[in-house]
């Protein structure tokens, strides 16, 4: 990590000098970039990809979420979410259950391993972001969650005009 040595991170670099100010092409490299790294430690614990965690994550906070709400939560459409909880459910990472209000409707909950799971996970995704922000000192780094957090919150725009 941290040094260009596969296609891809050769690609973002491309794009990062072909457009260094447009802000959307820098996010989709850098979460390119993050992507490519966490990927590759979701797979060296038994993980398919980091959207895995991504979903252990989300169930990790304790809130009960239907699977279509948590396909919000976590940037995924519903079709792959019930993929990526497939997988989950069949490592016993994750368990199922019926909405008491509503039959139709799934309520995913992480389980013990589950937990145990994100917790390794946590640390090889702390250490991706700690080689990604090298360099860039505390005021820097929370100036920059602070950007992207608003970013990432605000309201949906009227795309009206566009």
């Amino acid at each position: 990590m941290g040094t260009p040595s596969s296609h891809a991170d050769q690609t973002e670099l491309a794009i990062c000098a072909a457009f260094p100010t447009d802000l959307t092409m820098l996010l989709h490299a850098a979460a390119g970039r993050m992507t490519d790294d966490l990927d590759l430690a979701a797979v060296q614990m038994g993980l398919n990809d980091v959207r895995d965690w991504l979903v252990l994550a989300a169930l990790d906070d304790g809130r009960q979420r239907t699977q279509l709400e948590l396909s919000r939560v976590v940037c995924v459409d519903k079709t792959t979410l019930i993929s990526v909880l497939d997988r989950l459910e069949k490592h016993e990472l994750i368990v199922r259950s019926v909405d008491p209000s509503d039959r139709r409707v799934r309520i995913p909950a992480i389980t013990p391993t589950g937990r145990k799971v994100y917790a390794k996970f946590a640390i090889a995704r702390d250490m991706a972001e700690a080689c990604a922000l090298d360099g860039v000192d505390q005021s820097g780094r929370a100036l920059l969650m602070d950007l992207l957090a608003r970013i990432a919150h605000r309201q949906d725009a009227s795309l009206s005009g566009v």
